[in-house]
């Protein structure tokens, strides 16, 4: 029995959608690779990215040092909720992923121990973020949450020989980090003194971080947040904070960028 004319044309066209859309998502690949090493700041480096079918893999080697994977399988939509957040900046990207129908894989892989996270990511999933994309106070708002939320996983994290990063946390106009040194080494009276040589450093640090401070940065300047670095000491219990104000925060956001 032969086909009506218009199922034919349908099936065509259809067939060429697919082809149109295979080849998009080809080009899209090689340009991601092109891009490679992609720094993602505390949570490693993209290596390379493949199609597997329609789904993009991004394949991402992480620092046990600084990410212990491990600490993230309970977390996935926290990790996923980052990596939509950053899609989101990339509106070029996100448009010509809705528009493909592709879905997105990101595989963690710990260069040390070979251990290895999966996170999947819908086309849905995409779609959905599409809508925080022009809406920098919302995006702004969740950016900071899931920073702190994915943050606290990698803790408590050894800063140097006398320094631990023990939590981060947001708290009314402000995200902190806390820090706990020890007194043995660093008395409370010498950070006390130092105070203000410790701010200018931190400051002068903040211009030139990586990419996942670059962007909390960004976050607190949009959301007029301020930051806080809270020294806590080990056997005196004093504790010392060195705040930065929304302005200040929005000065290295400018510093940042030139």
């Amino acid at each position: 029995m032969r086909k009506p004319a218009f199922a034919t044309i349908f099936i065509a066209f259809v067939a060429l959608l697919l082809t149109s859309c295979n080849n998009s998502l080809k080009h899209q690949v090689e340009t991601i690779n092109s891009q490679c090493p992609i720094d993602l700041g505390v949570l490693g480096e993209v290596t390379k990215v493949d199609l597997d079918g329609r789904t993009i893999v991004y394949h991402v080697s992480t620092n046990s040092n600084v990410l212990k994977i491990s600490r993230l399988e309970d977390h996935i939509n926290d990790v996923k909720q980052g990596i939509l957040l950053n899609f989101v900046d990339d509106k070029t990207s996100l448009t010509q992923f809705i528009a493909a129908q592709c879905n997105i894989r990101y595989e963690y892989t710990d260069a040390q121990t070979g251990e290895q996270l999966v996170v999947n990511i819908s086309k849905d999933e995409l779609k959905n973020a599409e809508a925080l994309v022009g809406n920098d106070m919302e995006l702004s708002r969740r950016r900071i949450e899931n920073f702190v939320a994915t943050g606290r996983l990698q803790l408590p994290m050894q800063v140097d020989e006398v320094t631990t990063l023990t939590d981060i946390f947001a708290e009314g106009d402000n995200v902190g980090y806390v820090y706990t040194i020890d007194e043995s080494a660093v008395p409370s009276d010498t950070l006390n003194q130092r105070i203000g040589v410790l701010k200018e450093s931190i400051s002068e640090s903040l211009k030139h971080n990586d990419l996942s401070m670059t962007m909390l940065i960004d976050a607190l300047a949009k959301d007029h947040k301020g930051l806080i670095y809270r020294y806590n000491m080990s056997k005196s219990e004093k504790t010392f904070d060195i705040t930065f104000t929304p302005e200040e925060v929005v000065r290295i956001q400018l510093q940042q960028q030139q």
